[in-house]
């Protein structure tokens, strides 16, 4: 196998992991302080350091889930400094254990399977974090912000300078803002009366003069603008006031939502009503809908926009994604975890084996109107074990997709075809020539490979982005004699072309990709690739620009399963013994290093494994 020296990464992490170990100060943040009478207030302006702890859980942030990319004024090593889906702002003495840790945890149910979905300081940030800068830049990168606006919110000057930059952004950025009158009345808030205005008339003396003048004027616009009062909504029932703004959250930002579809679709309209006729939602069965076809033909990206489609008319939905590979690598228990979590908005659900998985999902998430899209099934076993047996409420819609229609038992089925010539042609240029019009010559070279292949979309994509910028004709001809040369070239023959491309370096990294870093970190993999010299920043940036690998907005690796399985091939060739192979993952690894502790352990050397 490739040497990969592990060893000498870790000895050259050591020093970027301690250099970049913060000073930790022992200062609560600001809005603690203000709680204490013996205390001075800290200014801002200095820009303290936080430790969290559990006495300081003030700030909770819902980070911006799929499609999100962060803002590059934000901090990049700021757990706060991301992007944002919703920013709560409260006073932790008056509602921290009740009502703003019920909005919470309700969040998190709603955010499931979305990294880092929702933020609490006490549980995420960093040691040693700058907290005026990187709170007040969350506000700025959040969607909706809710000020929980309770009897003492006013006496903490944190607490008001939030709200006047939440109201600013209301303002600058549209915004949308959901404030929440928790046990106080609109009137005493906008004229500082009673106990709200007592306790900020109390403690104004400790503050800067802008808050003192802007703080109150932030209140008055939060309450002018539509407010939920605690005591008369729902005559009181908290439970009640937690699912509406939950539901508005949701329903006003759906799209935010949804499954990422890739861009440059092509010839996917007429498809997509075909489906749709199967899906039928006016009728009131229950219906399993099953998409077959070749790999690389388009089937998760036909079904992702259905699941889309009809997203918002189910409350109990799952997208269960590429659950070959899953099952393969985590086992189906996950993925019967992914399905009831999902379904029962349980956070992190774990059964410990399969039956009590299936058991689980027949007797607690039958009885749920469901949207379920279970996409790359390979087995029937694994279907038994995930929907077998289930009688899911009325009107549910599960949408399976297979490239084995003997699995899809169901009688409502579509066969997903290759593409026609038109389309072919169309999607293969809007790769290789991003909308510009190509040279006569090249325009009929073009023409000659989109008919070698087959109308596939994923070789339409990879080949076309190989292709592209390149401007000498003899390249093109070159490329067109190697797919003529072999007509009957299978997917993988096509897409290997793309791979030979590249360069020796890159054809690692691929390899690596392919075999160990799918749905992983890319900064952990390059360490170690620019540690063994492989320039990993110009090989990625050439193999995104191909088509050939993707990164999801957590920086994970992404890669379609047949250039994954294109890879494995090459990297663990059938013909040969695995102890002869570049690269091993799995079961077949852990045979060759116990093998290889056995042969090694008479001279001495198995602590080296």
């Amino acid at each position: 196998m490739e040497d990969h020296p592990s060893t000498r990464q870790l000895k050259r992490a050591e020093p970027t992991q301690a250099a970049s170990t913060p000073t930790m100060s022992k200062r609560p943040r600001p809005d603690v302080l203000e709680e204490r009478s013996d205390l001075q207030p800290e200014r801002v302006s200095e820009s303290p350091l936080l430790l969290p702890s559990s006495d300081s859980s003030e700030k909770i942030h819902v980070p911006l889930a799929y499609g999100a990319n962060s803002d590059p004024s934000a901090s990049s090593t700021s757990a706060i400094g991301n992007n944002y889906y919703v920013f709560l702002s409260f006073r932790g003495s008056d509602t921290r254990r009740t009502f703003t840790d019920h909005l919470y945890h309700r969040l998190v149910e709603v955010g499931l399977h979305r990294p880092n979905f929702v933020f609490r300081d006490d549980e995420n940030l960093r040691y040693g974090e700058p907290i005026a800068d990187n709170l007040l830049s969350a506000i700025e990168h959040s969607k909706v912000s809710i000020p929980i606006i309770s009897e003492n919110y006013a006496a903490s000057e944190w607490c008001l300078r939030e709200l006047v930059h939440i109201m600013e952004c209301k303002e600058s950025r549209g915004q949308i803002v959901l404030p929440v009158l928790y046990g106080v009345e609109p009137k005493d808030v906008k004229h500082m009366l009673g106990k709200f205005g007592k306790a900020f008339n109390d403690r104004m003396h400790r503050f800067e003069e802008d808050v003192k003048q802007r703080g109150p004027e932030a209140l008055r616009k939060a309450v002018d603008s539509r407010v939920f009062e605690s005591g008369k909504f729902a005559d009181g029932h908290e439970a009640e006031l937690v699912n509406k703004l939950v539901e508005i959250i949701m329903r006003d930002q759906q799209h935010d939502f949804q499954p990422c579809l890739p861009a440059n679709l092509v010839g996917i309209d007429d498809r997509v009503a075909e489906v749709m006729k199967l899906m039928d939602t006016d009728r009131p069965d229950t219906r399993i809908i099953g998409i077959y076809g070749i790999g690389g033909i388009g089937k998760t990206t036909l079904a992702t926009i259905i699941y889309n489609k009809l997203f918002n008319k189910f409350e109990c939905r799952s997208f269960l994604k590429d659950v070959r590979e899953t099952i393969n690598g985590k086992g189906i228990e996950h993925v019967q975890s992914r399905l009831i979590s999902d379904v029962l908005k349980l956070h992190d659900y774990q059964v410990p084996n399969y039956d009590i998985g299936i058991n689980t999902i027949r007797s607690r998430c039958t009885e749920k109107k469901v949207l379920i899209l279970i996409d790359d099934v390979d087995c029937q076993d694994h279907l038994d074990k995930l929907i077998g047996g289930c009688s899911f409420m009325s009107g549910s819609r599960i949408i399976v997709t297979s490239r084995d229609k003997a699995l899809l038992k169901s009688e409502y089925k579509y066969e997903l075809k290759e593409l026609n010539r038109k389309d072919s042609l169309l999607l293969f240029s809007r790769y290789a020539f991003e909308g510009e019009q190509p040279s006569k010559e090249l325009a009929t070279i073009c023409t000659d490979i989109v008919a070698t292949t087959g109308g596939l979309p994923l070789a339409l994509m990879v080949i076309g982005s190989l292709l592209k910028g390149e401007e000498d004709e003899r390249k093109w001809r070159e490329m067109l004699k190697k797919f003529t040369k072999a007509p009957d070239m299978t997917v993988q023959q096509k897409l290997r072309i793309s791979y030979d491309a590249l360069e020796s370096n890159e054809q690692r990294i691929f390899l690596d990709i392919a075999c160990f870093f799918i749905g992983l970190d890319k900064r952990f993999a390059i360490y170690m690739w620019d540690d063994l010299e492989l320039y990993p920043l110009s090989a990625l940036a050439k193999m995104t620009q191909r088509m050939l690998i993707k990164c999801n907005d957590n920086n994970e690796f992404i890669m379609h399963d047949q250039l994954r399985d294109l890879g494995r091939v090459i990297a663990r060739p059938v013909d040969k013994k695995p102890r002869k192979c570049s690269r091993l993952w799995d079961e077949e690894a852990m045979k060759v290093l116990d093998r290889k502790v056995t042969i090694m352990s008479p001279f001495g050397l198995s602590h080296v494994l």
